[in-house]
């Protein structure tokens, strides 16, 4: 079983809309895929009550076989806040082992696993371990979801080169949109910035992926997402 990582520079960038998209991508492909979460938090009330978690609710459709909530997020809680704390405002704890035998879960039942991180690289999903722990333990290869708003080049910098640093790889950027109107003038940051992510960053592949858009274009290489991935 091949694991692909998505992370991210930071809450809120568009991590699981990008994490959905490769999942169809790859069983469009006839690739055998699942979703996995290793934690959420962050918990809402459908209409008719019912406590949900929408990351976790996007992945489950987005592998298309409807797999059991435990296999694709092992361990959730209720309040938007980072993983350990959620656990502990419940009295509960992450169960730092769990967060990376719930992948092996899947070995006998896909060919290919893509991980969603929660928050940023260095987000704490346990007392013990961050995101970033579990893209070395896991030894994925992993894509950077960066919103493409202003403050994003130091952000996809520092996130490139923090896990470039822990050994792991990095196959490419996804600059994504994350509204789909800007005020004329509101953030003149948007059209410049792919092309200073390609400067500084120029040995690292950057994709493009619209607002709700459901194509992950490329940017700076002339091969597609999925063909790199293979």
């Amino acid at each position: 079983m091949k694991t692909l990582l998505v992370t991210g520079t930071d809450t809120g960038v568009g991590k699981t809309w990008v994490t959905s998209l490769l999942v169809r991508s790859f069983r469009q492909q006839a690739i055998r895929t699942g979703a996995y979460k290793p934690v959420c938090s962050g918990a809402e009330l459908s209409s008719t009550g019912e406590v949900l978690w929408a990351d976790i609710e996007a992945l489950r459709s987005a592998c298309g076989t409807d797999p059991e909530i435990d296999l694709v997020c092992p361990q959730r809680f209720h309040a938007a806040v980072a993983p350990n704390i959620a656990a502990r405002m419940e009295n509960r704890q992450v169960d730092s082992r769990l967060l990376m035998d719930g992948a092996a879960r899947w070995e006998s039942r896909v060919d290919q696993l893509v991980i969603e991180g929660a928050g940023g690289i260095f987000c704490p999903l346990s007392d013990e371990l961050t995101v970033m722990d579990v893209a070395v333990e896991l030894n994925t290869p992993t894509i950077v979801v960066a919103a493409n708003r202003l403050g994003v080049i130091n952000h996809t910098r520092l996130t490139v080169e923090a896990l470039q640093t822990h050994g792991v790889n990095v196959v490419a950027v996804v600059l994504n949109e994350i509204s789909s109107v800007v005020p004329e003038n509101a953030d003149p940051s948007i059209p410049t910035n792919a092309a200073q992510i390609r400067h500084w960053l120029p040995k690292v592949p950057l994709f493009h992926c619209p607002w709700r858009g459901t194509e992950i274009t490329a940017i700076s290489e002339t091969t597609s997402l999925m063909d790199l991935l293979e």
